[in-house]
Order: structure tokens, then sequence, then C-alpha cells
């Protein structure tokens, strides 16, 4: 039996063993992320910036002539998200994918101001850091408004911006903001790991690929931020680059971008994909039938096809 089947094997084996055991839980979710890890060809990686920030973050054991991409994940997320997309595009890019300040295991305080052109500036200093000049972009949710801000404030290092669900426009459904105006407590933010089930229920329409007690433990880390979500929350919406619509900004914004959607997004309406086929001078849109809030997890071999494609026609572009 090949090496790796083996310890596919053995690593199933060990989760379903330790799944029912409260004090293994956390061992057996951290476990299965490492070998997840690995198998996308990506190691963590822990660095201190010169504006204060701790960061984690995922790279790539990529080869240094490939493209460089940021991967920024949204709201109450991690860098976790793209792990399967990753996965999708081994060797073929150098991911660089950072827990975003407030989340995962990066820099988390309440007195912090965790705005969509704060946390543009931290991502650039993130950059500098690695010393990586220019770099494609890509963001889900609140983490495709803090793209399209990188794109706006330094254009000539982007060299494209990949829109996943995107915040920017900002169009809510129906049913979110319906249930935001009933509820005394946010769904997007668990204060329980049992909450969090419902929180995934919002994000993703299907299936992330999972188990319940992995959820679980995803649920238990989330609940003990809570307090720094509730900052997070209130700093990206009171930011005006959540609120771009009709205001000349995205127009400006020259930068070759793709935009991804999927059709049952319960969080944000399709018609955010029109608004910013109408506002972005260089787009086109893929719309993922089945598909929910968080697509490269959801689907993660459909929406890396579409970005393999779309890179490699913007580093055609570039070398014309």
């Amino acid at each position: 039996m090949h090496s790796k089947t083996i310890r596919v094997f053995l690593l199933c084996a060990t989760l379903l063993l330790l799944g029912g055991c409260d004090g293994m839980r956390q061992w057996a979710y951290h476990n299965g992320m490492g070998f997840e890890k690995w198998r996308a060809g990506l190691h963590d990686q822990t660095l201190d910036t010169d504006d204060g920030i701790s960061w984690h973050l995922l790279r790539s054991k990529a080869p240094d002539d490939v493209p460089t991409v940021l991967l920024i994940h949204g709201f109450g997320a991690d860098s976790s998200n793209w792990i399967h997309f990753a996965n999708e595009l081994e060797g073929e890019y150098g991911f660089v994918i950072p827990d975003m300040p407030g989340h995962g295991q990066s820099t988390r305080r309440t007195d912090m101001n965790y705005g969509i052109s704060e946390q543009a500036e931290r991502l650039f200093t993130l950059m500098d850091t690695l010393g990586v000049k220019r770099f494609h972009v890509a963001g889900n949710s609140v983490g495709g408004a803090i793209a399209i801000e990188m794109a706006r404030r330094q254009p000539q290092r982007i060299v494209s911006l990949g829109l996943v669900d995107s915040a920017g426009l900002t169009l809510e459904t129906p049913e979110f903001l319906n249930t935001i105006e009933r509820s005394a407590g946010n769904p997007l933010i668990p204060h329980t790991a049992e909450e969090f089930h419902e929180t995934l229920d919002w994000a993703s329409e299907q299936s992330v690929g999972v188990p319940g007690f992995v959820i679980t433990a995803m649920g238990e880390e989330k609940a003990a931020n809570a307090e720094v979500a509730e900052k997070v929350w209130q700093d990206i919406n009171l930011d005006p680059a959540m609120r771009l619509r009709g205001r000349g900004v995205l127009p400006e914004v020259k930068t070759p971008a793709l935009v991804i959607w999927g059709r049952k997004d319960r969080l944000l309406s399709l018609e955010n994909v029109d608004g910013f086929k109408r506002e972005l001078p260089d787009v086109r849109a893929i719309i993922f039938d089945d598909v929910g809030h968080v697509p490269m997890a959801e689907a993660p071999e459909k929406t890396a096809d579409a970005f393999r494609a779309f890179w490699q026609e913007v580093d055609g572009d570039q070398d014309q």
C-alpha cells in the first residue's frame, strides 16, 4: 500500500476513535488540520511585523519562480478556509494565507481598529516583510473588500484581483437582513460551540468536508474569540469601504478582476455580481449553482480551475 494511502487510513481511523472523546477532540482536530495542510503543500509560519502585529500564516512549499498569491479569508474565519483550494493548485503558485488580525492565531485584541483600510495596510506591511513586491490577491467576503482596498491603494503591486462572494458593495440578502433585525445576537458570531453549527449553515450550502466533532472543536475556538469578533464586526460595518456602490471608487480600480459567486449564498445577494460588473472596468464573473458563501471551501476544484485560467490569462498579458 502506498505510504500516503497508509497515512490517510491511519489518520481517519484515529479521528474516528477519538471523535467521541471530549478530552481528545482538540488534539484530533489540530492533527487533522495538520494533515490537510501537508497534503496541500502548506506549512505554518509565524512572524512579527513592525506595526506590532504577530501573524500566523500558511505558506506554500512552492518553487521560487512561480507567481505569488495572497489569499484573504472573511469575517469570523481563518486561513484554513483556503486549504482545499490551495491543494488543487499545489506547486503552481506560491500561496501566502494569513490569519487576519482579530482572527485565528494572529494578534487579537479589543483595543485595535479592524477597519478595511487598516487591515489592507497591515497586509502590505506583511508582504513587505516577506519581501514580496507584486502578487495576485483574492479575498472571500470581507476579505474581498480588503483586496479591493489594496488594489485601490497600491495598484502597481497588485497583478490581479479575485472577489469570492465579496463584500465591498455589501448588498445583503433579505433573509440575512431580517435575521439580524429580529435577533438579539449575530448568527455569524457564535458564543458557544453549538452556535457555530448555525454559523456554518449560514456560510455554506454544501458540506465543507469535516465531521461534526471537528466542527464542534472549531466552534469552541470561535466562541472563545467572540468578544474580539464583536469589535471586528463593529469596525468593518462603520467603514465606508464596505459600501462602495455608486461612489466612484470601483471604476478607478483598473486591476483585472475575477468575481466568483455561489448562487445559494444566504449572506450576500447575487445583485452584487451585477454591481461589480457594472462598476469594475476589467472584470469577468462566474456563478456556481448549489454553492453558498464560501466557494473555495465548498467547491474547491471548480474555484481553483476558474482562478487558474484567470491567473494564466493575466500573467500571459503581463508577459506581452
